[in-house]
């Protein structure tokens, strides 16, 4: 049974950015209000690099780290977005730009830091995409490599935000939390189950992950006024 009543939502599986600089357009209220709360947590400085996590694929993880990514940076802050979801990577997507040279090539060594850093249409926000193919994420993620990219992020920009592969599938979020100030925790309205959020749950506090809050996903406002997400 799913964690709220299922309904039909035809707004479901849209992955995209809704902003439009100077232009108001429906949906944006929700990730302003996520983008608010962020900025209240971070008052202290000591919340910039934020996990994007879900339970389970296809809860719209990518679509809100993307458009936290956008609004943050309307706010005239720096942001970089990594795609740490090396199975599903689909940032490079919603940003129209190619996944080739980031994280596997970095790893390799072919490619530097800087280099790796791709800019996008958006003000003030830049991405870092998978690159090629990686087989073991495990082994990425517990390098030195990858704790000196974070570290580095840390300093050159306001918020590293970062999309992950989801709890109950991999087990990449253990060593991303090492290195992150907190999880963004998504919940997909009338998808996800109750077992599924309290197995996720489960798995985050035995490894002692900061939980900084949910966003509830794909819920449309009764009012008719399309409202994607909700914080």
């Amino acid at each position: 049974m799913g964690l709220f009543k299922k309904k039909k939502n035809k707004h479901a599986h849209q992955s995209r950015i809704i902003f439009t600089e100077g232009v108001r357009v429906k949906g944006v209220e929700g990730y302003n209000r996520l983008k608010d709360n962020v900025l209240y947590m971070n008052a202290d400085g000591n919340t910039k690099v934020i996990q994007i996590e879900s339970s389970s694929a296809k809860e719209g993880k990518t679509t809100v780290a993307c458009n936290l990514a956008v609004s943050l940076g309307l706010t005239d802050k720096k942001v970089c977005i990594v795609d740490l979801d090396f199975r599903r990577p689909r940032v490079h997507r919603l940003f129209e730009i190619s996944k080739d040279e980031g994280m596997a090539e970095y790893f390799l060594g072919s490619k530097t830091k800087e280099e790796i850093i791709k800019p996008t249409t958006y003000k003030n926000v830049d991405v870092i995409t998978r690159g090629a193919e990686i087989y073991n994420s495990s082994l990425v993620l517990v390098s030195d490599k990858f704790k000196d990219l974070i570290a580095f992020l840390r300093e050159k920009y306001d918020y590293v935000i970062v999309d992950c592969a989801p709890v109950l599938h991999v087990s990449d979020y253990i060593h991303i939390s090492k290195v992150s100030d907190g999880i963004i925790f998504l919940v997909a309205y009338g998808i996800t189950t109750k077992v599924q959020v309290a197995d996720a749950m489960k798995e985050l506090k035995k490894n002692n992950a900061r939980i900084l809050g949910t966003v509830i996903s794909m819920y449309n406002r009764k009012d008719g006024d399309y409202n994607y997400y909700y914080y």
